[in-house]
């Protein structure tokens, strides 16, 4: 059986024996293994629930008897197990029952979990070093505490597996394809720190990004940066890096030229870069540092930002409003701490353009080129089968590591070719010399480890539609579905004169103003008090040509145009 990932994907789980809950609310099923040096567990629920918060408030126990004997530990709400380990995920506690200290948190007994934020489905580790001794066996019970009911009714009887197929450590060279390789990091207001600058230019340096985004910079300038960048990477024939800032804590980095720049958008700065020339069209980059932690107000201020950014691309991508007009298929990547706890509905909403406030922000969307919703890629750890990208240097925290940092992309363009996440402690000491990198470098940089991705074409890229097949893109074209490739816009009015009926008298402008000589402005040309559709009555009086609407005894593209204009028309 295949290594599993602590990924908020569950298809790893496939193979594993599922418990499954019959009259057992609000559990659905559940399982566990195990390996070397991790024990795992898959847990699916009825309801969403924020696992480690309280903004969808639970009772949700695990209870751990970690030698399946009885007569040790404590036999918690008479279930029958010998509970040596008690952990309460809402108030973030475990309660070590044998051989312990009492109340510890979370960190001091090893756990991981995925997702960070609010689902209905959780995957969750415990380091077995952490744990503390066990037997050959383990029993494992959820219980709910509103409820009183547990699952599975006598536990999940498990002997440790060590057979696992081990996790192979990923390579961090630049994927085969690759046409920009991005990198979002948090800096934890670092940068101007000397041990961390170090380890960062190290860092910098193993990576060797195209485009960065940056937050938690507000205490350096772009120019700071730019020299940073320029020492620690430079680029060939004495070019510089190009580096903005936004108006607080973001930055974006880049090879290529930064043609615009939009620092209006709250907590998020999406800029317009010179990408690979492969892209053939610039790449819209956003850097975001949402709003953090727990909290009704929070919540809503983190969906309020994930709205506003949606509406903001919804203009680009249409040309509307007083952003940026995208060229169509530009790549668009997404990134940066999203800080994502608590509720789901911000990362839904990035990735679907589902806007929660319509009326403050406009209609929903759907954000990808094809027409289909952006795609949040799930990168793993390098060296490690987690996701995480946030952890606290102390064991005291009550919280535990998490995935706060996200890469996000229109991925009909810009295609996820490979990425990581560069969690140095986790690599082997010749892994470490052969990429020039020492083992507490990730932590000594930032609290936040680099998020790097590999990108290349979707397969639009280069694709512009021409629905109408006249050899104007749909993106310039004054009338979409109706060939014009003379473009006539007789009043100006953006509309083209082959799709547009100014006066509302059944004609388009085009046939009056071509064919037969009225006004394009006036619904009755001769003021006679008949409409001009109506006087014209193109039913191809001669009769002697079926199809011959325009009566010259020719069936031709005048005919499919007079025909087209007579829609909502009667005669």
């Amino acid at each position: 059986m295949s290594q599993i990932q602590l990924n908020n994907k569950f298809g790893d789980w496939t193979g594993v024996e599922h418990f499954t809950a019959n009259a057992e609310p609000p559990f659905v099923r559940a399982a566990v293994t195990s390996n070397l040096n991790w024990l795992y567990l898959h847990i699916e629920l009825e309801n969403e629930v924020g696992l480690d918060e309280n903004i969808l408030p639970n009772e949700y126990l695990l209870l751990l008897d970690l030698d399946d004997d009885i007569d040790t530990g404590v036999d918690y709400a008479n279930l029958g197990l010998g509970v040596d380990l008690l952990i309460n995920f809402a108030n973030r506690q475990a309660i070590r029952y044998t051989g312990g200290s009492g109340v510890e948190n979370l960190n001091e007994v090893g756990l991981r979990a995925a997702p960070t934020y609010s689902s209905k489905e959780f995957e969750i580790a415990f380091s077995r070093d952490m744990l503390g001794e066990v037997g050959a066996s383990i029993r494992i019970l959820w219980y709910d505490g509103d409820a009183e009911s547990s699952f599975p009714a006598s536990g999940m009887e498990h002997e440790w597996n060590d057979s696992l197929d081990p996790f192979t450590p990923s390579s961090i060279d630049r994927t085969e394809g690759t046409l920009n390789r991005v990198a979002f990091w948090n800096m934890n207001n670092r940068m101007d720190q000397t041990p961390a600058k170090a380890a960062m230019e190290r860092i910098l340096q193993a990576v060797a990004p195209d485009i960065i985004g940056f937050s938690e910079v507000s205490n350096v300038s772009a120019n700071y940066v730019r020299g940073l960048l320029n020492d620690w990477i430079p680029l060939d024939d004495g070019a510089s890096w190009n580096v903005v800032k936004d108006d607080y804590d973001l930055m974006v980095a880049s090879k290529g030229a930064i043609l615009s720049s939009h620092a209006s958008v709250y907590r998020q700065f999406p800029v317009v870069v010179e990408a690979h020339a492969n892209w053939q069209v610039p790449m819209l980059f956003t850097s975001s540092h949402l709003k953090c932690c727990g909290g009704s107000s929070n919540e809503a201020q983190r969906q309020s930002e994930a709205d506003e950014y949606m509406a903001f691309l919804r203009n680009a991508v249409n040309g509307t409003g007083d952003g940026p007009v995208l060229n169509p298929n530009a790549p668009i990547v997404y990134g940066g701490d999203l800080n994502m706890v608590g509720l789901d509905d911000p990362i839904y909403t990035l990735v679907s353009g589902d806007i929660s406030n319509e009326s403050a922000n406009g209609p929903d969307f759907a954000p990808d080129w094809d027409g289909s919703s952006l795609t949040e890629w799930p990168v793993l750890q390098s060296d490690h089968p987690f996701d995480y990208t946030w952890t606290s240097n102390s064991l005291s925290s009550e919280w535990i590591p998490g995935k706060l940092d996200y890469i996000i992309t229109s991925d009909a363009t810009a295609q996820y070719m490979g990425g990581f996440v560069l969690k140095t402690e986790e690599m082997s000491t010749e892994r470490l010399i052969a990429l020039g990198l020492w083992a507490n470098d990730a932590l000594a940089a930032s609290d936040h480890f680099i998020v790097v991705a590999d990108l290349g074409l979707g397969e639009l890229m280069g694709y512009q539609p021409d629905s109408d097949s006249d050899g104007i893109y749909d993106s310039s074209d004054n009338c979409e579905t109706i060939a014009n490739n003379s473009q006539e816009d007789f009043n100006g009015d953006g509309v083209g004169d082959a799709c547009s009926d100014s006066d509302g008298d059944g004609l388009s402008d085009a046939l009056e103003l071509e064919l037969y000589n009225t006004n394009p402005n006036s619904s009755d040309t001769n003021q006679n008090g008949i409409p001009d559709g109506m006087e014209l009555c193109l039913c191809g009086s001669v009769g002697l040509c079926p199809g011959d609407i325009t009566n010259d005894l020719v069936v031709s593209v005048a005919d499919l145009l007079a025909l087209l204009g007579l829609f909502g028309a009667s005669c």
